[in-house]
């Protein structure tokens, strides 16, 4: 039996896990620091490890009421973000960050290295944009 997910609370950030659409979503506020990042990770790794990959259908971050991005947050978000990739078959699992402005979006492109070449991250501007990706990357990987 599923114990139930609890949501993160921590000042700068939410989150919660949608079991009927299978979307974690993580919204970001404030100033982004290391242990926010850790709090994430660490919640995203207990929530997969309750409800298993394949119930996850993607993952939504929501960045734009972040601030600042700190210099130690951009080290500890890698390093954590590699280890949780490592842990899990996450090539099935599409992310959606929004962002608000060009700040946020050139942040999360060049130190987080969310490059073009990786297509299960999209950077969008709206919660329906994220949603649509999250839709059309698994109509795709259905056609493939």
């Amino acid at each position: 039996m599923l114990m139930s997910i609890s949501t993160l609370t921590h000042p700068n950030v939410s989150a919660n896990y949608d079991a009927e659409h299978g979307i974690a979503y993580i919204t970001y506020s404030g100033l982004l620091t290391a242990e926010v990042s850790t709090a994430v990770y660490e919640w995203l790794s207990a929530l997969i490890e309750e409800i298993g990959i394949d119930n996850m259908y993607g993952e939504v971050f929501d960045f734009r009421d972040v601030k600042e991005f700190m210099p130690d947050n951009l080290l500890q978000a890698r390093r954590k973000s590699r280890g949780y990739n490592l842990r899990n078959n996450v090539k099935k699992l599409p992310i959606a960050m929004i962002v608000e402005n060009f700040y946020q979006e050139e942040i999360l492109r060049g130190p987080m290295q969310n490059v073009e070449e990786n297509k299960r991250k999209r950077i969008v501007r709206k919660l329906d944009d994220a949603l649509a990706f999250l839709h059309e990357w698994h109509a795709e990987q259905e056609d493939s």
